[in-house]
This record gives C-alpha cells, sequence and structure tokens, in this order.
C-alpha cells in the first residue's frame, strides 16, 4: 500500500455519540475536522441504545424537577455520584462533569439539530436522599426523509426490538404497546401508530420515524453533514503517529491505501470501548462473564482499538472501577446470529408474576432492579454455586407472559408458537416440572415459587424487598394492589427463558484527566491525545446511577474533548 497525506485540526476516531460531538464542538470552535470509523455504517452503539442522556442540573430537568417540588442541585447529584461511587469515582472528572453537562445541553440544543425532553425515570438507586426522578433526557424522534442519501448508511436499530416493522419511541410508548390486548385505549393508540407507519412505508418503503438511539445519531450526524464536516466510513485506525511526545495524527486504511493524516490540535479515541475484544474481556471481566459464550449488543467494530494503540504509545489503561462494564441481562434468539440475536431484559423481570433464579432454583436478586444491579447479583449467585458459567432463568406464569410477553415473545394476542418450538420459551404445566426441562433443581424452585407467592400476595418481599423503592415501582404495573411490582406465580402453565450475562458498554478504559486527556502511565497528559465514552475508563468509577449514564458522559466528554482541542474551554 502507498502512503498519502491528508491535514486537518482534529481527527475523531468513531462515529458513536462521543465522537459525533467531539466532531460539532472542534468544529464550531474553530477547528478543521475529520472524522473516521472503521465499519460501513455509522452510529455505533448509539444507534442501537435508549437514546437517553443522564444529566443532573441540565434546564429541562431542573424545570420538571421544581415541578414536582424537589431541586435538582448538583450538591445532591455530587453526594449521590460520589457515595455510590464506592471509592472509584474521581472528584476531579465528576466536577467536570457536573460543570460542563449542562452547558453541553444547551450548546447541543442551540448549535446542532439535536433535542431533548425530559423523562420522569427515577435514578436507580432512588432509596438514596441524592437521587431525582428527572435528570435523564431523551432525544425527541427524527424524520429518516431529512437524513437523504446518508440514510443508508446509518446504522439501524436492533431488529428484534421492532414490532410488524415499528420501531418504538420512549418507555411510555412502550407500556401502550404491552398493554394494547387489555386496553381499548392502549389498543387504540397502537393501532394508530401502525396506520402512520403503515402510511410512511408506501410513500417512502420505510418509517419516516427515528427513535431513541437512532434518533440521536441522525441529528448529530445531519449537524455534521451541514456543516460539511467530512465523514470516512471503512476507514480504520492503524497505528497513532507521535512526534517529540506529541500526537500530531494517525495513520489509517482507506480504500486499500495507507493514509496519513496529520492533524495539527490531535486525535479524539471514541472507538467504543473493547467489548468485542475477546483476550481484553478474558483478562478484565469476572471469570464466569470473561471466559464463557458471550451474546453482546455493542456494534461489532467496538474490538478495543482506540485503547490497544493508546496503550502502544504509554497511555494507561484503567480497570479501577466497581463494575468493568455497564451489564445487561439478554437472552438468545435460535436462528439468529450477532447482535439480532440479543433481547435486551430491561422491562419484562420486572413485572408482577416474574421472578429469576439461577441452577438451586432460588432467587438471588430483586427483579425490578436496574440491569446493572441485576447482573453482578447474577454472576456472585452462580460463583457461589459453583456454576461454569453465568446463567439464570427467569420464569412466570400465564398470566404474567399474556400480559407482559417474555423476552422477544410478545404479549396476547401475538402468538408464541414459534418460540416454543424453537426451544427459546420453555413451557410446562407446574413449576417443578419445568425445572426439570431446563436443568433447575425441582424441589429449589417448587420451594422458591410457593414461599414467594405466599409473600407476594401480602405485597411484601422479605427476601430482597421488591416495591419499596421508586424505581422499583416505576416499572410496576399499577393495577396490581397492594405492591404493584409483586403478584403470585399461580396460574399455569409456567414458562422459562433462559438469561446470560452482556454488556452495553464497557467502564474500564484509558485514564483521562478532567480535560478529557489521556494520561500516561505516570498520570501525565499525553499532548494532544483524547478519549471519550466508553474508550475512557468510566467517569463514574463504574456506576450506573441513571438512564443514560453511558451517553451522558460520552456526549459530555466528548464535548470538552472538541473544544479543549481548540483552546476553547
Amino acid at each position: 500500500m502507498n502512503d498519502t497525506t491528508h491535514a486537518c485540526d482534529l481527527l475523531v476516531v468513531g462515529t458513536g455519540a462521543a465522537g459525533l460531538t467531539a466532531a460539532i464542538a472542534g468544529h464550531k470552535a474553530g477547528l478543521k475536522v475529520l472524522l473516521i470509523e472503521k465499519e460501513a455504517l455509522y452510529g455505533g452503539t448509539t444507534a442501537y441504545s435508549g437514546g437517553m442522556i443522564w444529566i443532573p442540573g441540565n434546564h429541562h430537568s431542573v424545570e420538571a424537577n421544581q415541578r414536582s417540588g424537589k431541586s435538582d442541585s448538583l450538591d445532591a447529584a455530587r453526594q449521590y455520584l460520589l457515595d455510590e461511587g464506592q471509592g472509584f469515582a474521581e472528584p476531579e472528572k465528576i466536577e467536570a462533569y457536573l460543570k460542563y453537562g449542562p452547558e453541553m445541553v444547551r450548546y447541543m440544543e442551540r448549535e446542532s439539530e439535536v433535542k431533548f425532553y425530559s423523562m420522569d425515570y427515577p435514578d436507580y438507586v432512588s432509596e438514596h436522599p441524592g437521587s431525582r426522578t428527572q435528570r435523564g433526557l431523551c432525544t425527541v424522534n427524527y424524520e429518516t426523509s431529512k437524513m437523504g442519501p446518508q440514510l443508508k448508511k446509518l446504522r439501524n436499530q436492533l431488529p428484534q426490538t421492532l414490532f410488524l416493522g415499528l420501531a418504538i419511541g420512549s418507555s411510555v410508548e412502550m407500556k401502550e404497546f404491552m398493554r394494547a390486548g387489555r386496553s381499548i385505549k392502549s389498543m387504540g393508540f397502537v393501532i394508530k401508530k401502525l396506520v402512520a407507519h403503515g402510511r410512511d412505508m408506501l410513500l417512502y418503503g420505510r418509517s419516516e420515524q427515528m427513535v431513541r438511539g437512532r434518533a440521536l445519531v441522525g441529528r448529530l450526524a445531519r449537524t455534521l453533514f451541514d456543516l460539511g464536516i467530512p465523514m470516512w466510513l471503512e476507514t480504520p485506525m492503524r497505528e497513532l503517529i507521535v512526534e517529540d511526545g506529541r500526537v500530531v495524527g494517525a495513520r489509517v486504511e482507506r480504500e486499500g491505501r495507507l493514509v496519513e493524516i496529520r492533524a495539527t490540535r490531535g486525535v479524539v479515541l471514541a472507538c467504543g470501548g473493547y467489548g468485542r475484544d475477546d483476550e481484553r474481556r478474558r483478562a478484565t471481566y469476572p471469570a464466569l462473564a470473561g471466559g464463557a459464550h458471550h451474546p453482546t449488543p455493542v456494534a461489532p467494530g467496538n474490538t478495543g482499538d482506540g485503547v490497544r494503540e493508546a496503550e502502544r504509545i504509554g497511555g494507561q489503561f484503567s480497570t479501577r472501577v466497581s463494575n468493568v462494564c455497564s451489564w445487561m441481562p439478554v437472552s438468545e434468539i435460535p436462528g439468529r446470529s450477532g447482535v439480532d440475536a440479543v433481547w435486551p431484559h430491561l422491562v419484562d423481570r420486572m413485572k408482577p408474576g416474574f421472578i429469576a433464579v439461577t441452577a438451586s432454583g432460588r432467587r438471588f436478586v430483586n427483579e425490578s432492579a436496574s440491569y446493572h444491579h441485576f447482573v453482578p447479583a447474577m454472576i456472585r449467585a452462580c460463583e457461589r454455586e459453583g456454576a461454569q458459567e453465568a446463567i439464570s432463568w427467569l420464569i412466570a406464569d400465564h398470566r404474567a407472559v399474556k400480559r407482559w410477553g417474555m423476552g422477544v415473545v410478545r404479549p396476547f394476542p401475538v402468538p408464541k408458537g414459534r418460540y416454543l418450538r424453537n426451544g427459546y420459551l420453555v413451557r410446562a404445566s407446574t413449576p417443578a416440572e419445568l425445572a426439570r426441562k431446563i436443568g433447575v433443581d425441582p424441589a429449589g424452585l417448587e420451594a422458591t415459587v410457593k414461599t414467594f407467592n405466599e409473600h407476594a400476595r401480602q405485597g411484601v418481599d422479605p427476601e430482597f424487598r421488591r416495591g419499596e423503592r421508586v424505581y422499583d415501582t416505576y416499572q410496576g404495573d399499577d393495577d396490581v394492589k397492594p405492591n404493584n411490582c409483586l403478584s403470585p406465580l399461580d396460574q399455569g402453565p409456567f414458562y422459562a427463558v433462559r438469561v446470560r450475562v452482556a454488556e452495553v458498554g464497557t467502564f474500564a478504559g484509558l485514564q483521562v484527566n478532567a480535560q478529557a486527556q489521556v494520561l500516561d502511565t505516570q498520570d501525565l497528559p499525553i499532548p494532544g491525545l483524547y478519549a471519550a465514552g466508553n474508550d475512557q475508563a468510566a467517569v463514574f468509577g463504574g456506576h450506573y446511577p441513571g438512564p443514560g449514564s453511558t451517553l451522558g458522559p460520552a456526549m459530555t466528554f466528548g464535548y470538552i474533548a472538541g473544544r479543549h482541542a481548540a483552546g476553547a474551554l
């Protein structure tokens, strides 16, 4: 391959929310920016995500919390983050996040196509006095027609999460879809959505609405294209260029040639972390999660390129976090492969009539806890039982599955026969028979269901206190009394789905300072090198405080990196 040369001020590697934000912020501050992406599609894991960002003190949440009688003070947020960070969160980076997060939200809404709205969604440790219910921001839906020819290169959302080809937006919309089989109002809402979707298919050959993470990427990318910032797809970074101790660019592969990109203000690494790097995953993940079969919904290109190359030139890779990644419980859909086969269990396990058990047949967690708290509890329980892999089973009765669905299985009236036939969903007439079918201790599951049912009828959960927190009850069913999170499993047949460990991003990563500069092994900044998103060691020290705790820091430190490189911070 022959060398060619390209010049810019700032090179950004990666096209998720972190990279796109860094590119926009750098350009707006006067830099000539080039954005590169190793994959054929842009959007990274952000396009698969819920598109929420968690930013304490943003102007939307301040107004919303005031209406609910609580102030979203930065003092409360600071205490919440430091307490839950368990000594791993670094105060300097927390201060930068609290200062620049709200600024980033205002800036992006003023200077780009990005638009957010406040969502009534509790922080994940809602019992903490510093938690609030209005810190998460959702991305406003966006129209596919606004993307023009660039739409075909925008990564789609996970196809298994679509309903008849329709992408479902906020959690409020999701609840309407799940109620459709038992509510005339909800059925009307769903029919209206499907009619609009059908109209779009006739007019455009596709849905006109982009929602969640894809809407966020679409809005960011539309801004990028309007500003004339070039984006090179299928352009993997091969190595960083260092001169006199400073990063001055990178060599990349483009159209079969090695291209040397000279970047006078430096390089921002936003490559998505190392969730697809099996070797590093085995070295850093808990044994039962890192060495076993590993389905994951992260983008295929997240193979740790940024982390690996920064380490090569002296960058510091840090595992000083309470959790090495942002955990997600998932199940696998038979007959599919890659990200298309992964179902994230975000909703069903939290509903009345569901419990989760290990091979012993015993519960191990409050099933209404956040996904980030559910998985570590599963790993610890499987370790205690001497399991070779971290696996649990989601168990429900007929009433619960009919009402809420189970994994990829939709609620009534959508049929579930094919999932029974392909083995994704297992059914039996009694808990003991179900246990034998799935390889769980029959006596253990029978005893667990019996004890759980006795307490659930009274609305209590002495073992895990399910339903005693604001976060629990937010995900419950208000038609269920006296505890909207608890309902006995007493209407057969009974069902099970196998749940495995996955992640939505890595928390171990490159150590950076409050200006997003990558640090060397002596904790000194490497001139000209920045990291944001999952390439960066987690701002919260491995804690996941609320909805959007990956994308919030990604955009904030992308914003910091772009502006700091321009000398505008």
